[in-house]
């Protein structure tokens, strides 16, 4: 792609150049903008390439396809982190383990949102499909306390940063 940048910055530069020693001024800047669209192209595919790190839209298209009636979805984490989950996923959500300073102005006490670690723990022995959302680096804590106290643990998807675990296949 930097090949094809540059090619296009010297080849329209050129006849910018050419059409400026003619008297066309704006052709010669339509020639400049032209040579701007490879670099605009490399931007927004650069960008497509890089949505997965920045956004839980993905996580949140694949829950929407597995979720039944009855299932949860659990997210550990800031929902600063993770306000895409409020735009993409269809249902309601619990956090867990979320800072108490964040801009959305709901603590850990907030019982109908919030849970602890014992709350999930619960819900991950029920009967209904639950789905937890976490960060890589955590994969390995939630492994450990799930599978101390049930043996059912299974990483179903990850997407960019984040892990999405479940008790059910």
């Amino acid at each position: 792609m930097l090949a094809i940048i540059a090619v296009s910055l010297v080849i329209f530069a050129l006849v910018a150049a050419c059409l400026i020693s003619t008297q066309r001024p704006k052709l010669a800047c339509t020639a400049l903008a032209t040579a701007m669209l490879p670099i605009g192209l490399c931007m927004i595919d650069g960008v497509a390439r890089m949505a997965s790190q920045f956004s839980l839209a993905d996580a949140a298209r694949f829950l929407n396809s597995a979720l039944g009636e009855n299932d949860q979805v659990i997210y550990e984490g800031s929902l600063d982190v993770g306000s895409s989950l409020v735009f993409y996923l269809d249902r309601r959500f619990y956090l867990v383990n979320e800072p108490p300073d964040t801009e959305m102005h709901i603590t850990p006490r907030d019982a109908d949102v919030s849970l602890n670690e014992e709350g999930v723990l619960q819900k991950w022995g029920g009967l209904d499909a639950v789905y937890l959302l976490i960060s890589q680096p955590r994969v390995g804590y939630w492994q450990k306390l799930i599978t101390e106290r049930f043996h059912i643990y299974h990483q179903v998807m990850a997407s960019g940063d984040y892990v999405v675990l479940s008790n059910q296949l």
